[in-house]
């Protein structure tokens, strides 16, 4: 059964029922900065596995993660200067940063882990009271269009998850641009240009 609190009257519960969640092995919906997402604890693979099929996914499909500060992300990613230096630019915000990962569930990835640190408070304030990172991948069923409106969301993932936290109905924006500093590129460009990019790396 499916748990479902109002994050505008509850937060503090919210924040406590989703922690607890977690540290059972538990998955979570909560809002991120741009769409609903699926959140786990990313070192345990059974938890991630529940995210996997809570999807509908293929299970080898890599997952995002976001963390709440850049020793949280050393925890699971390799950090070059490339990735300070686009972290203290731009973190938190719209940017991904692939990076090669260190010992984490191979059902979470198997070639570079994809962090950020959410510019949305609530899902910031569940990693830090969390205390390791978790998943981000968007809540929706695999090939289908992330999802914005709670209504939306309680139909598809009520009892496919432990906790769902209603936010209301999010604002659309673009999605985050990604980085990776294994193959130093840009694989998509979003909110952050391509010259901001370049321009904080030369700096």
């Amino acid at each position: 059964m499916t748990e479902i609190i109002k994050l505008e009257k509850n937060r503090k519960t919210a924040l406590q029922k989703a922690v607890d969640a977690l540290e059972k092995g538990g998955v979570v919906v909560f809002p991120t900065e741009t769409s609903y997402g699926i959140g786990a604890d990313a070192l345990d693979e059974k938890a991630v596995e529940k995210v996997h099929e809570a999807k509908k996914q293929p299970h080898d499909k890599p997952i995002s993660v976001i963390v709440s500060d850049l020793k949280q992300a050393e925890k699971i990613a390799e950090l070059n200067e490339e990735a300070g230096a686009l972290a203290k630019k731009f973190f938190p915000g719209p940017l991904t940063i692939i990076a090669p990962e260190k010992k984490v569930p191979k059902n979470l990835t198997r070639n570079g882990i994809a962090f950020r640190i959410s510019e949305n408070k609530f899902a910031r304030e569940l990693c830090k009271k969390f205390g390791r990172p978790v998943t981000a991948t968007s809540a929706n069923i695999h090939n289908e269009p992330a999802i914005y409106n709670p209504e939306e969301l309680i139909e598809k993932f009520n009892g496919r998850v432990d906790l769902i936290i209603d936010a209301g109905i999010l604002p659309q924006r673009e999605a985050s641009t990604i980085y990776s500093t294994i193959g130093h590129k840009i694989i998509r460009e979003g909110k952050i240009t391509k010259k901001e990019i370049e321009k904080a790396l030369k700096e």
